[in-house]
């Protein structure tokens, strides 16, 4: 990396710092129903239908602009990509401030889709990427993601003590105000990003290298544009491709589901906005942070033998059985505590699973030749469920008695447990089938 192409020299690892912030910062306001549901419903007047509504649309044209994103990211300047994202971030929250109408809502979380898929996440990915090895990725992405959770941590908690301090649902303006702390966020963080992102993502003599060893390139690609051919094909023929997809899918469903807590709280257990605002940052960005260094330590234990797919297969049973002991949990305010407990210990397991669940493709046994068509296949469809499930669960919500809504909430987390658990199930057998092969053989 020539770190000498940015603004001012930096340590590399700070520089992987605040790449984790603008992830940690960026990812708050298209996903704020997390966090200020009910501010969404009673202050901006939105219905429990549109909220989901906007996520399923951003989930949906996501999809299309990984793949923009990762063309973006090897055609221009990484630097200008996340600093043009980080404005353009902060410019939406800016009119969300205004309380606007459903529609120019809706029309924001889709700039929001373009500001973080589009110019945010592969830009990203690139310049952490580049600052080290090949061996010490292992260390460089890990830290990214803890740092992602510090960013989101701080954003969403100086935003939240802010809207408390100027008198939180007592006060119709106050909510503005967490907008408004959103979009400085957005401008410092462009700003900073401007001054110690490197503006190349290649050394120097790597770059010339490559530029003298062009020709050769060129004749490679036209010889692996043939075997290729078939690529995509054989991916979408391999069973594996759909057991790595379900084990994403199932852990994802159950991360979905698991937002709702917040809301249902509030009107299942009466907790009031403010501090259900604080138990989103405790239950999403405080675990984001211990989760991922955590999963990698628990999988150390014997049982598990250092195997995602484990991994994730226990997180199933564990989640289902947090699962059983909400649904059976008293409907009383005395209870509110322990159901709030209960809540960041099943976000902490489903955030476990989270961690390593697409790290389960590895271990599919795949030609490695095949395998990022592989990944690209089980990301589409694990992260497929943000085209109907938030829309399914707003809706929910409006037509149904509030305990009804949430119970099939939870079921639907359970159905997730069960999508995972079975499809880890069928890749450890399958693991041990491979296994046996090779030792006849």
């Amino acid at each position: 990396m020539d770190l000498s192409s940015a603004k001012i020299k930096i340590n590399r690892w700070l520089i992987i710092m605040f790449l984790g912030f603008n992830f940690g910062f960026s990812y708050e306001p298209p996903y704020i129903r997390y966090t200020y549901h009910e501010q969404l419903t009673t202050v901006c007047g939105y219905t429990d239908t549109q909220l989901g509504l906007m996520l399923s649309a951003y989930g949906t044209l996501a999809l299309l602009f990984y793949v923009v994103g990762g063309v973006s990211a090897d055609k221009f300047s990484c630097r200008k990509l996340i600093v043009i994202s980080l404005t353009g971030t902060a410019a939406g929250c800016v009119i969300m401030a205004f309380y606007p109408p459903f529609w120019v809502a809706l029309l924001v979380e889709l700039l929001w889709v373009v500001t973080t898929i589009g110019l945010l996440w592969s830009p990203t990915a690139k310049v952490a990427g580049a600052l080290g090895s090949k061996e010490e990725q292992g260390k460089i992405f890990p830290m990214l993601s803890s740092f992602e959770g510090v960013g989101a941590l701080v954003t969403t908690f100086c935003c939240t003590f802010i809207f408390g301090m100027l008198g939180a649902e007592s006060n119709h303006d106050s909510f503005r105000f967490v907008w408004i702390g959103y979009a400085a966020f957005g401008i410092i963080l462009a700003i900073i990003s401007h001054l110690v992102i490197p503006e190349k993502t290649l050394e120097k003599k790597e770059a010339q290298k490559q530029l003298e060893s062009s020709e050769d390139k060129s004749e490679k690609r036209a010889e692996k544009r043939k075997e290729n051919k078939g690529v995509l094909l054989k991916v979408l023929k391999n069973p594996m491709t759909y057991i790595a997809a379900f084990i994403v899918l199932g852990s994802y469903i159950i991360y979905s589901c698991l937002t709702y807590t917040q809301s249902y709280l509030c009107d299942i257990y009466g907790m009031d906005m403010t501090t259900a605002s604080y138990f989103s940052i405790v239950r999403n960005q405080m675990m984001k942070i211990i989760a991922g260094p955590l999963s990698i330590v628990i999988m150390s234990i014997a049982i598990l033998k250092n195997s995602p797919t484990r991994l994730c297969i226990a997180t199933s049973v564990l989640s289902a059985i947090g699962l059983a002991v909400t649904l059976l949990m008293p409907i009383k305010p005395d209870f509110l505590l322990i159901v709030m407990g209960l809540a960041i210990i099943l976000s902490f397991i489903a955030l476990l699973a989270k961690a390593q669940n697409f790290a389960c493709t590895d271990e599919t046994g795949v030609d490695p030749k095949i395998f990022g068509t592989m990944t690209g296949v089980v990301s589409f469809l694990g992260y497929s469920s943000d085209t109907w499930i938030y829309t399914v669960i707003g809706r929910w919500q409006e037509t149904l008695a509030p305990i009804d809504a949430y119970n099939r909430v939870w079921y639907l987390a359970l159905g997730g447990c069960a999508l995972m658990f079975i499809s880890g199930i069928a890749l450890v057998l399958r693991q041990k089938k491979m296994q046996s092969q090779q030792r006849s053989a």
